[in-house]
């Protein structure tokens, strides 16, 4: 079953369940609007069967949450209702909401999860997720880890959907701790190298929910995130917004930006990840760069949280878990089986 499949994100995880099961599943897709959801479900060209769920209603959560082996949660909750039922009915479920108030909120169902033996797979996806699998990867080798930063270069002609441009903005919208000093989100800059550009490129720094709990999960003391678009004179505009109070409550403009905001269908939407960790390996200080390539954010965050479903239930899964912890970026891609996504390493 995915949740929110009706979505721009929620469509792609239907379609890449369907693909990375081999159509070996029956697909349940929800929504709270009857004939929209129906339609969805009537797209496929396999049987998928539409259940009508209103996220935000407890009660109708209960009543549809039943008899499934693998919820996917594509949309944002204020209360993990979803997650409650999945557990006490022994069903796992896997959500991409990125959002750290939220996932604190899933943890407090850990204990109940593992008592019914079953897992709940939070922050899954692109950036978060995937991203935690490079972070894990690039650090597996170091005596001591001395600093990580990750990078993200995005696409300014991104297919994210106006609430996946919506959750990037509030990310940028928080004040980040940097080096015992609190500044404001996407002031700080650097550069950094990603795969298919001869010269590094300037990002800058953001808070993120999933540096947290990897300094807490990996033991990274030291670990900071960093983020710009493809176009300086769009990040000169995002920075402009953010000091004029905009972004912060961006989400009173949601049809402005779908205005504003819009996908070029003919041109790629390329986006780059890397992982920059400094330390030391063989007692010989070393800088180790694991960056990635792919051909769409939002299409490699269904493509990872379909695989992730898939590797979860083949381990069975207990507890309330992030991806680095029940698998590795190997194994992911492997299951993903897309050559328009890249990974290189090297070291300095």
């Amino acid at each position: 079953m995915v949740v929110g499949a009706s979505g721009v994100l929620g469509q792609l995880i239907c379609s890449e369940l369907l693909r990375i099961f081999d159509s070996q599943i029956k697909l349940i897709v929800t929504d709270y609007k009857i004939e929209r959801g129906e339609k969805l479900a009537n797209s496929f060209n396999t049987e998928v069967r539409f259940r009508h769920l209103d996220a935000n209603r407890e009660e109708n959560i209960k009543q549809v949450i039943k008899n499934i082996d693998i919820v996917v949660v594509a949309l944002e909750q204020k209360n993990p209702y979803i997650q409650k039922y999945c557990i006490e009915n022994k069903m796992l479920c896997i959500d991409v909401t990125p959002y750290s108030e939220f996932v604190e909120k899933v943890n407090e169902l850990n204990e109940d999860a593992q008592n019914n033996d079953i897992g709940s797979v939070i922050m899954s996806g692109f950036f978060p997720g995937l991203s935690g699998l490079m972070v894990k990867k690039a650090t597996s080798n170091f005596s001591e880890v001395k600093k990580v930063n990750v990078g993200l270069l995005q696409n300014t002609n991104a297919k994210a959907g106006i609430s996946g441009i919506v959750d990037m903005l509030n990310i940028i919208a928080q004040p980040v701790k940097l080096e015992n000093n609190i500044i404001s989100g996407f002031t700080k800059k650097r550069k950094m190298d990603f795969l298919h550009h001869l010269k590094p490129k300037e990002v800058r720094c953001i808070d993120h929910s999933e540096k947290t709990i990897l300094k807490e999960k990996l033991g990274i003391n030291s670990i900071n995130y960093w983020t710009s678009w493809d176009d300086n004179a769009f990040n000169k505009l995002v920075s402009f917004l953010r000091q004029a109070g905009f972004i912060k409550n961006v989400h009173k403009y949601k049809g402005f930006l779908s205005k504003v905001v819009k996908h070029n269908p003919h041109k790629n939407e390329n986006i780059f990840l890397t992982v920059e960790v400094k330390g030391i390996i063989d007692n010989k200080e070393t800088l180790k760069i694991l960056t990635l390539s792919t051909f769409s954010d939002y299409h490699t965050t269904a493509m990872a949280t379909a695989s992730l479903a898939k590797i979860a239930h083949q381990k069975n899964v207990k507890g309330v878990v992030y991806p680095f912890e029940i698998t590795d970026i190997d194994e992911l891609l492997s299951e993903i089986n897309s050559p328009q996504i890249i990974i290189e390493e090297f070291e300095r």
